[in-house]
């Protein structure tokens, strides 16, 4: 990973401040980036920016890989002052230290579609935008997804294909859905495109994140069926989901589509090369979710439980030496959580991709559970206390073992550390590995509890909504963050 020895900070856009129910790219995006460069925090992880879904929210079901999510695009940094005071104060309303999801997208949808009718595609601008060629046709399955109001296997025979003249006709039949929808991905493409290149001016590298999988009612598949594992009616047979283990007894279900490598060997793995330089335009780094997924996969019977999966062989190398000269492999991180593989291993080595150690994760419960000391880490690995899937590091602590929490107690009594708070303790932990670079959570160092989790993995209620009402109370942690960073070497500067 192209990176010194430094240190990163997770929080999610939709969790920043803002007077519009949800956090977005404006202005307090800016004053967080600001932060963490007086933190002298080098890394902001995001989870993935993409359009998510009106049920669970999730960052990680989403209908495109491409385009980006309209809510959080600044309202207020709209371009031509299209929008009106009157247009604000429905907004005032809104809760401001969680995101009420179901309100705020209906509140923005129909501003959106207020907007919209104030906007002419034909305009030059809009114009060039068009001319990418994915982004016309991922813009065009969305605004046939939402006229349809159905999955794409539903819809009438004109709409089973993309083309040229598809994309016309659909421009004709739904001027003002598709004009919504070239809006707000113009809109939040050159905000995005400001906000980060505003990061790098202060030198904060963006950490993306890209699912392995995406949804089956998507512009992926609809645009690439015979890439995906469907039946002849184009339906999922089996689905994508977790293994059941320690964490999870059940496994979980994610419902996303299955893969056929066989087909994607034979385009050459086109469709993944175009996703992941797509998503390395956007981020400075990017966190591939669910690594293990390229050398095994659990699938799962349609509408059964993860219980009744079965593995599956992924690609394995041949997808690595494919697209290796076509995508720069050196901003790449794994998330290789989870089941442990020696040709995991062995590709993160070869070419040199860091994986990832999560501390909670390893302490162990007992004599029997050998795990290194974290002094012991490998350079090449990014070490987190935990995840946006985690607890938070004090809810952790409060509910583990007593068994986790001596060994917990003899790393720190190993290497010296002792805070007054038992979460900077974990975080210092953290910090103090030979790791290329160290992370947590917003939410950790603010030392909130359970309420702050961000997300519980096989729940769908109440996840992704945590957030902050105002930047103010991050400055103490960060005060304890740059002297961390100062003491472990993890300074980052703009120098």
């Amino acid at each position: 990973m192209e990176i010194k020895r430094s240190s990163g900070l997770i929080f999610h856009p939709t969790s920043l401040p803002s007077n519009f129910g949800i956090g977005d790219l404006g202005k307090s995006s800016y004053e967080f980036i600001d932060l963490l460069s007086n933190s002298g925090t080098k890394v902001w992880q995001v989870l993935p920016l993409g359009i998510t879904d009106n049920v669970e929210y999730s960052p990680y079901s989403s209908k495109s890989s491409l385009l980006g999510n309209p809510y959080i695009v600044s309202l207020e940094n709209l371009e031509n002052d299209i929008l009106q005071m009157e247009d604000i104060e429905v907004f005032k309303e809104l809760p401001r230290n969680y995101v009420d999801y179901a309100n705020v997208y209906k509140l923005k949808n129909n501003l959106f579609e207020k907007l919209a009718k104030k906007v002419n595609i034909n305009e030059k601008s809009y114009e060039n935008f068009l001319e990418n060629e994915d982004i016309r046709k991922h813009i065009t399955f969305i605004t046939i997804s939402e006229a349809q109001k159905e999955d794409w296997n539903y819809w009438e025979k004109e709409y089973e294909d993309y083309s040229d003249n598809l994309f016309e006709l659909v421009v004709e039949k739904y001027p003002e859905i598709i004009s919504k929808h070239v809006f707000l991905q113009y809109e939040f493409n050159n905000q995005w495109q400001s906000l980060k290149k505003y990061a790098n001016k202060k030198n904060i590298s963006v950490l993306g994140d890209i699912p392995i999988y995406v949804n089956h009612n998507s512009a992926d598949v609809w645009l690439n069926k015979s890439l995906f594992d469907l039946d002849e009616n184009n339906k999922m047979g089996f689905v994508s989901g977790a293994v059941p283990d320690d964490f999870t007894e059940e496994g979980q279900v994610w419902n996303t589509a299955l893969y056929d490598w066989d087909q994607h060997l034979k385009e050459n793995y086109e469709y993944w090369v175009s996703k992941l330089n797509a998503n390395l335009d956007k981020y400075d780094l990017l966190r591939i979710d669910h690594f293990i997924g390229f050398f095994k996969f659990w699938a799962i019977p349609n509408g059964d439980t993860a219980l009744n999966g079965h593995w599956r062989l992924g690609p394995w190398d041949t997808f690595f030496k494919s697209i290796n000269s076509k995508v720069d492999f050196s901003k790449l991180l794994a998330e290789d959580l989870g089941v442990e593989l020696e040709e995991t291993d062995r590709i993160l080595n070869d070419y040199n991709i860091p994986g990832m150690k999560v501390l909670q994760q390893r302490i162990p419960h007992n004599d029997g559970h050998n795990e290194e000391h974290p002094k012991d880490w490998k350079e090449n690995v990014v070490a987190y206390t935990g995840t946006h899937d985690s607890p938070t590091v004090k809810q952790w602590l409060s509910e583990s073992e007593e068994q986790q929490i001596k060994f917990y107690n003899s790393y720190l009594n190993n290497l010296n550390i002792s805070n007054e708070s038992d979460v900077w303790n974990f975080i210092e932990l953290t910090w103090r590995t030979p790791s290329i670079l160290a992370m947590t959570n917003v939410q950790d160092i603010l030392e909130l509890g359970k309420e702050a989790r961000f997300n519980l993995p096989g729940t769908q209620k109440d996840n992704w909504k945590w957030r902050i009402d105002n930047l103010d109370t991050l400055q103490e942690g960060l005060n304890k963050l740059k002297k961390l960073n100062e003491d472990t070497s993890r300074l980052n500067t703009l120098t």
